[in-house]
């Protein structure tokens, strides 16, 4: 995640970012990019001995072929052993990725920070843009926030439904905004990355004291949970309402997500698809 910047033609640094002053902020080499440490659906994980996909396991193969193929499958109601390919050796050498628990801060631990990055997508021509211009208007939702970016969306080519459960397979749009998102890098100058819909109620103060009582250690990548529904109905805590991300987590998914494109397409609804 660090870029060599140039302070003076005597000094230069790595950091995750450079504000012009004393510094030139000329950059001196590419910028190393965050790794995924793990291998994804299909690919090898030899090296990692484990898997960035829920469901899926690192299995040997034979003597030339370590890869990530899927054993359980998972929708809302129901998870499901999915066998081993025939042939293979059938050696599980390591599982897939999943969620877990970040406690606060040790005591003298450093603590991140709480500033905000927020973005709206809305949809021209619908309902969303009198909600967007009435927040803009009261200074509300995301432009009460430290920093703020809109984005247009459009209506999703994909009108299909997870087995009827109820979750828009609505992918392929918001990948597209997280692309406009990513390409203004305006969420590096913020601790914490905040997507928001235009009919989502977003009070910034009230989630900076929230963040400030967890007290997430510093260089975490952490997203927070949004919701005490059915873990089912809820998908584990996380909607697409109001999506709220530390800077390392966006750092990370910027680095890797082509991978996640590759191995999740866009048949699992937003929530579901940054969840894995």
């Amino acid at each position: 995640g660090m870029t060599c910047f140039e302070k003076n033609e005597n000094w230069a640094s790595c950091a995750a970012s450079c504000e012009e002053g004393d510094w030139s902020c000329k950059t001196l080499g590419n910028r190393t990019p965050y790794a995924a440490g793990c291998g994804w659906a299909g690919k090898s994980c030899a090296d990692t001995r484990l898997c960035c996909n829920v469901g899926f396991s690192c299995v040997v193969k034979d003597a030339t072929w370590t890869a990530c193929t899927q054993t359980k499958k998972k929708s809302t109601w129901i998870t499901q052993n999915v066998p081993i390919p025939a042939g293979w050796d059938g050696t599980i050498v390591g599982g897939g990725r999943d969620e877990y628990k970040i406690g606060p801060a040790a005591a003298g631990a450093k603590v991140m920070g709480t500033s905000l990055y927020c973005f709206m997508a809305f949809l021209p021509d619908s309902y969303e843009v009198g909600l967007h211009d009435v927040a803009k208007e009261n200074k509300a939702s995301i432009f009460a926030c430290d920093e703020y970016d809109v984005f247009h969306s459009w209506k999703s080519a994909k009108a299909g439904w997870d087995t009827g459960e109820a979750t828009l397979s609505n992918t392929d749009v918001f990948i597209n905004v997280w692309d406009n998102m990513l390409n203004t890098g305006k969420f590096m100058k913020a601790d914490w990355t905040v997507k928001v819909d235009a009919d989502a109620v977003l009070i910034p103060d009230r989630l900076k004291a929230h963040i400030a009582g967890l007290r997430p250690p510093m260089g975490m990548p952490i997203y927070l949970k949004n919701n005490d529904m059915d873990p089912g109905m809820g998908n584990n805590g996380f909607l697409g309402a109001i999506e709220v991300f530390s800077k390392q987590a966006v750092q990370i998914y910027r680095d890797n997500k082509e991978g996640c494109h590759q191995s999740l397409g866009i048949n699992a609804g937003e929530d579901g698809y940054f969840k894995g």
